[in-house]
């Protein structure tokens, strides 16, 4: 996914006034980064599922929303935050769901209860084989 737009179906967690943002993959490597943008605020995301084992339900409300198909395209990512140079934090608890085949999207914020494995601010560093 290079330079593509997306609509937001549904309010992501601090940017509740963005209605569309551009989102373009930064790296298709080890973590496959995603970077978005919109209203002068880039927002960076990483795909859980090259971190670690990962999987949810998404909710039928978000399904509908986003005209989610058993056939459709879709990707799914998680906010990082980089503090200070060598520490990043991942929210699991919170992926940003986006359907590529209409390129719209939503964040889904998961109930701990049901995904106790999930944290809001993990460290990368627990995922990293040395």
């Amino acid at each position: 996914m290079k330079g593509e737009r997306f609509l937001v179906k549904s309010p992501i967690l601090g940017f509740e006034d963005v209605n569309e943002v551009d989102c373009a993959e930064v790296d298709d490597g080890a973590l496959a980064f995603l970077s978005m943008i919109g209203k002068d605020a880039e927002l960076l995301l990483v795909n859980p599922y090259k971190v670690r084992e990962y999987s949810f339900e998404v909710p039928v409300g978000i399904q509908t929303l986003l005209d989610i198909k058993p056939s459709s395209n879709v990707k799914v990512f998680c906010v990082f935050i980089r503090e200070k140079q060598t520490e990043i934090f991942i929210n699991f608890l919170a992926p940003i769901v986006l359907n590529c085949d209409n390129n719209t999207l939503a964040q889904v914020v998961l109930d701990s209860k049901d995904y106790p494995n999930f944290g809001v601010a993990e460290s990368i560093k627990s995922y990293i084989k040395e």
